[in-house]
């Protein structure tokens, strides 16, 4: 599993996840910081990674498309520390159950809720047991 972090998310986060033993790029260190979302959309739909971002535009994904979006909705007013260590023990446990949903949100709980994703339908909410 790859994770490819979004330029809005801590280098540091990219860090722990590289030490951890994770496949992880960060947006920033592949020197793609301002990318427009296509060229982002355009990799996402040929390879499988799993994504971070905390942009809602990455909502509208299509049912086939090949990467995993995980949208982050942990408030930014919470210290950058305790933001990488909510995501780590999200992601470490989303490794770990390797989830078959395209489309997920991480909650300010450090809960990973899968979208089901259906033409013209989105619903959130799915838990992952």
């Amino acid at each position: 599993m790859k994770f490819l972090l979004d330029e809005n998310f801590p280098l540091s986060l990219y860090r722990r996840l590289r030490e951890k033993g994770f496949d992880a790029e960060h947006v920033i260190e592949l020197g793609q910081r301002g990318a427009p979302d296509s060229a982002l959309r355009t990799r996402l739909a040929a390879e499988e990674i799993v994504f971070l971002t905390n942009d809602a535009e990455f909502e509208d994904i299509p049912a086939d498309f090949r990467s995993q979006v995980i949208i982050s909705r942990l408030p930014q007013r919470l210290p950058t520390a305790r933001r990488v260590e909510i995501w780590m023990k999200a992601l470490e446990q989303f490794a770990a159950r390797k989830p078959s949903e395209r489309l997920f949100d991480l909650m300010p709980n450090g809960e990973i809720l899968g979208w089901e994703i259906k033409e013209g339908i989105r619903r959130a909410g799915q838990s992952e047991d």
